[in-house]
């Protein structure tokens, strides 16, 4: 049986290289040409490798996600208070509206804006994405009732829900130009309704 050549490359580190690159350009707008410079792999291993730009995208997705809410839970357990988890997350988001660089938002709510009407394996690409990251906030609002930090009489799942819907609201927000001083009150409405 030929096995063929084996692989000389690192495939995380090229999905890495090309998820930065669909984060700042966007599906759309990032060509074949850009993708194969930053990955640093020929036509054919990418096409081998990954089947067609689409196919990538869709990985790039799932690799965003599963290390973002990799990273989250991370940060939860390390955290002295998964509120003040809750209201860092937020604080990190309203962050990028003071950086200096481009504000580039989250690839899962601009995918959600470009392409999740237009295409349905996106759009379940977009939604695995989102429920992994739910899946943290229930988390951290389990430990924080468990702890006496709130008493919503919502569901967690729908306070989860909430966050997560008001976190993407914010990043869009700050992807269109909003500035520190308009985010601001609107985080501090959002850990007040979690309680």
């Amino acid at each position: 049986m030929n096995l063929g050549r084996p692989r000389e490359f690192d495939i995380d580190r090229a999905l890495e290289s090309a998820t930065r690159q669909f984060w700042v350009a966007g599906y759309e707008a990032t060509s074949m040409a850009e993708l194969l410079a930053v990955m640093n792999l020929s036509k054919s291993s990418l096409y081998q490798t990954f089947g067609s730009k689409e196919a990538l995208f869709i990985r790039c997705l799932d690799y965003f996600q599963t290390s973002m809410a990799a990273n989250l839970s991370s940060q939860l357990q390390s955290s002295d208070s998964p509120m003040q988890f809750l209201a860092d997350y937020l604080e990190s988001v309203i962050d990028e509206a003071s950086a200096k660089s481009a504000r580039k938002g989250c690839l899962l709510v601009n995918t959600a804006n470009e392409l999740a009407q237009r295409n349905p394996a996106v759009r379940e690409a977009v939604a695995r994405g989102g429920e992994k990251m739910i899946r943290v906030f229930v988390e951290a609002l389990e430990q924080a009732l468990a702890r006496g930090e709130i008493h919503s009489p919502q569901s967690l799942e729908e306070l989860a829900r909430y966050y997560f819907s008001s976190v993407s609201g914010l990043r869009t927000m700050v992807k269109a130009g909003a500035s520190r001083e308009e985010l601001e009150p609107i985080a501090r409405l959002v850990m007040k309704t979690l309680q």
